[in-house]
């Protein structure tokens, strides 16, 4: 089966192996590069904070950006949103990692049932945060009246391949499958002007997505080749193909 892959590397090149594993073949096209902010993250970790929390794995591949990081910062709370993210902050080094499903405002519950009374205004969780991002982790936390310095230490800069570029990614061959990883990748996806001129150049592909947050990000006539998940994770996803 031939699948389009639209996340960013290292991520894109990774889900490539697992797709060549199960006998498939892999099209990369991501659709976006993290630009990592060094100085925000040395400036968050100035101070010391009772927690921290990562709600994708871009955010602590932007902490491998510094030489080195305060050992104090590794044995702090670290909350994780799901498997992928928390294997990240355990391999950097972090000694007390807490994983949360998959959901930005399930995490920020776990934070408040766990540190309320350890957070304060002196003394905030500290949130690495990408942007764009859901909004749905901090919105939580205000509603739970929790303390929390956000520090955006990257950015996604979005890629716009041209039409030659796509179509020699893909090929003269069908795609069967589109995985998607987030709304942002299917926005992205769908304004590149090739899918505007061309829609009929994936038409016959099958829409896999990770959430039904995602399916909301693809335009209508698309829809109906929607799947989603049956969890919230990469394994969950490409089980459907």
């Amino acid at each position: 089966m031939r699948v389009l892959v639209t996340r960013p590397e290292p991520a894109a090149s990774r889900t490539a192996a697992e797709l060549k594993r199960r006998g498939h073949e892999p099209l990369l096209l991501p659709l976006a590069v993290a630009e990592h902010d060094r100085e925000a993250v040395a400036a968050a970790l100035a101070h010391d904070h009772p927690a921290v929390a990562f709600t994708s794995a871009e955010a602590i591949r932007a902490l491998l950006t510094l030489p080195h990081l305060p050992p104090a910062l590794l044995d702090i709370a670290c909350f994780a949103v799901g498997e992928s993210t928390a294997n990240a902050a355990w391999n950097l080094g972090f000694r007390n990692v807490i994983a949360g499903d998959n959901d930005g405002a399930t995490l920020a519950r776990l934070i408040a049932d766990r540190m309320a009374s350890t957070l304060s205004p002196d003394r905030p969780l500290l949130y690495f945060a990408g942007k764009p991002r859901a909004s749905g982790f901090e919105t939580e936390l205000a509603a739970r009246q929790i303390p929390v310095e956000v520090r955006e230490c990257y950015r996604m800069r979005p890629l716009a391949p041209s039409p030659s570029e796509i179509g020699r990614i893909i090929g003269q061959g069908s795609v069967d499958a589109i995985l998607l990883y987030s709304g942002e990748s299917a926005r992205r996806l769908f304004d590149l002007p090739l899918m505007k001129s061309d829609p009929a150049s994936l038409s016959s592909a099958r829409i896999l997505c990770l959430s039904e947050k995602i399916v909301a990000a693809v335009p209508q006539p698309f829809r109906s080749k929607c799947q989603v998940a049956p969890a919230p994770t990469e394994a969950s996803l490409l089980s459907l193909l």
